[in-house]
């Protein structure tokens, strides 16, 4: 796997489980059983300074048997240019704007859509970075299943250690099947400018999938899962979902395109991969792009939820029912 394509998938991991506490599950990161946050979406990648950002939140909750509803917040604001250009560097002026210990969900923003607006001199704000000059804006989402508190303690000392919970009506703390703490962030730049890609279908082998009605599966018969039979999902995009990258150039000095990949998540059942690349920089549209998925061993409703990025900060989503016989 190539290095974009790891850090890539490594902020999408991060958004599915940063702030979790508690020992890992050894699920795969694409079964969705708990709440997540699986993407966050600027509808300006690249927001150009002085323009107002809009951000919508992917965040689903796969709880087999929810006790209490999924909310979903934004702290009310944008951080900009912190230290290092570090997310984590943002923390410094949370108790400035947070009490200690008490429910914070008047002084949050409940919604799954967030706007802030990027000064006017984000650029020229910004700490030289030796490139071309630009800003950076980090916005940030909670996924809670109670109530929201600040607590610095809760971050256990380290610098990128997240100082939110979630807790119960009693006082007690939930753990990561109950709470996610997520960032998305956005550039800003004179020139440059980046769309988010454009799906234009999803198919499930052959056959095209309507996002609106679903996908009606047979159920696997078989023992175990890894017996089940396989069959592919995949993804076209728009064909100007692949737009010129001028921060990767070519031995001759020309901007190369853009990398883009899906990724897959599901409620239940089964996929072969977790990130499938779609377009190279260089080869763009590639082919044999799709996700194997095996279908769950007992029937119910399920979800898919599949999730397309660049790799300058462009998403885009399509969730699908998955009616399971």
């Amino acid at each position: 796997m190539s290095r974009w394509l790891v850090t890539l998938f490594a902020l999408l991991t991060l958004l599915g489980s940063l702030g979790s506490c508690v020992p890992p599950s050894f699920d795969p990161a694409s079964l969705v059983k708990g709440v997540r946050i699986l993407a966050v979406r600027a509808d300006q990648p690249y927001a150009s300074p002085g323009n107002r950002v809009t951000l919508d939140v992917l965040a689903v909750d796969g709880r087999v048997q929810p006790t209490a509803p999924m909310k979903v917040y934004w702290l009310p604001q944008a951080c900009i240019n912190p230290a290092h250009d570090a997310y984590y560097d943002c923390f410094a002026d949370f108790p400035r704007q947070f009490s200690q210990g008490v429910d914070l969900e008047a002084s949050l923003v409940e919604s799954s859509q967030f706007s802030f607006q990027m000064p006017s001199d984000a650029i020229t704000a910004h700490a030289p970075s030796g490139g071309e000059p630009y800003g950076l804006a980090f916005a940030f989402s909670i996924a809670c299943t109670g109530h929201v508190r600040y607590d610095p303690a809760l971050a256990g000392g380290a610098p990128d250690g997240v100082p939110f919970g979630c807790f119960d009506d009693t006082g007690v703390r939930l753990g990561d099947s109950d709470f996610v703490f997520a960032y998305a962030q956005v550039y800003s730049f004179d020139e440059r400018k980046n769309q988010n890609p454009v799906i234009t279908r999803v198919t499930y082998g052959p056959d095209i999938v309507d996002p609106e009605a679903g996908l009606t599966l047979a159920h696997c018969t078989a023992s175990k899962i890894d017996d089940c039979p396989a069959t592919k999902f995949d993804v076209a995009l728009s064909p100007d979902s692949q737009e010129l990258n001028p921060g990767d150039l070519d031995g001759n000095g020309e901007p190369l395109k853009e990398q883009l990949y899906a990724a897959y998540f599901v409620s239940d059942g089964k996929l072969t991969d977790e990130v499938t690349i779609l377009f190279d920089s260089r080869e763009g549209r590639l082919a044999n792009t799709g996700d194997e998925y095996r279908s769950p061993l007992t029937p119910g409703e399920r979800q898919l939820w599949l999730v397309v990025h660049d790799n300058r900060g462009g998403v885009t989503w399509q969730s699908v029912p998955l009616h399971v016989n």
